[in-house]
């Protein structure tokens, strides 16, 4: 494995079991095997590497515009996305209410980019037009972590086991099946015309 790799890996388990604020850099040093120093000489500090590691989640988790995959086949890989990557969830909600995270700037506007997609998809009929499609992602971005965030209320609620792979291929299906509820229903002819 990479140097960087190494570091990058060691550092979202760190922001995901301290938060930004409370992570450590020696201790992502000690994890990933090298000097402090050269996460200062590859990522300039705490702050640029926490911002490599959401545009890393960003880059493989918001939507390729250019890909025409159905929003609710979307949902499946982002569940499991999360699935895969519990560190990923376990750091968004480390975030401290009412404080920024770095790099809240870039993160914003790739978050408004998969919100405009979606007004796009909606448009084309793949979302009711009676909905929020703002309000829709949110509600569909914090239920593809909820079984990594949220996982005792996950076992208790399903008595599953959301660490297994089953429970995150029956939860990605059941995830499609509900966001493919909300496209609209589709025109129907009277018989009569």
């Amino acid at each position: 494995m990479g140097t960087r790799r190494a570091i990058l890996e060691a550092a979202a388990e760190e922001f995901g079991a301290h938060g930004f604020e409370d992570a450590r850099v020696r201790r992502i040093a000690a994890a990933a095997g090298v000097s402090h120093h050269l996460i200062t000489y590859y990522f300039g500090g705490k702050q640029g590497l926490y911002e490599a590691i959401t545009e890393q989640w960003m880059d493989t988790s918001l939507p390729d515009p250019d890909e025409d995959v159905p929003v609710a086949e979307r949902m499946r890989r982002y569940v499991h996305q999360a699935w895969e990557d519990p560190s990923w969830s376990q750091m968004l909600v480390r975030e401290r209410p009412g404080s920024s995270p770095p790099g809240e700037d870039g993160r914003a506007a790739e978050l408004l980019k998969s919100v405009e997609e979606l007004r796009r998809r909606q448009a084309r009929g793949e979302i009711r037009g009676d909905l929020d499609v703002g309000m829709v992602a949110l509600a569909f971005f914090a239920a593809t972590i909820a079984p990594r965030s949220l996982f005792w209320i996950a076992r208790e609620m399903t008595q599953r086991d959301p660490a297994s792979r089953e429970f995150a291929d029956d939860y990605a299906d059941q995830i499609a099946r509900i966001f493919a509820a909300l496209a609209e229903p589709p025109a129907t002819t009277d018989p009569g015309d």
